[in-house]
Formats: C-alpha cells, sequence, structure tokens
C-alpha cells in the first residue's frame, strides 16, 4: 500500500495536496472490504489505535 501511495503521490500535479501517510492503512482496509479476492495480495496487520 505504501509503494501504491508513493507511485500516486508521484503521478500528481505539482501543487496538489492529498494523500497522507497517515490513511494508507485505512485505504487497505478499505480496499479489502470492497475488494475481498485481493486480501491474499495486502498485508495487514493489528491496529493499535482505533
Amino acid at each position: 500500500m505504501k509503494a501504491l501511495f508513493e507511485t500516486l503521490r508521484w503521478q500528481q500535479p505539482s501543487g496538489v495536496k492529498g494523500l497522507n501517510n497517515n490513511y494508507s492503512a485505512l485505504y487497505a482496509r478499505r480496499l479489502i472490504a470492497d475488494h475481498p479476492e485481493w486480501a491474499s495480495a495486502i498485508e495487514i496487520r493489528r491496529r493499535r489505535s482505533p
């Protein structure tokens, strides 16, 4: 997921803000919820905070 975030960050036009690293784990969980067939390709760790 981090690699995907970095790739997307490089593809954004200059001056566009977004893709905060704090949300990459949440997006990973959302992707797995929406596409359970991708679960084997995305590593999920136990959350430390709610």
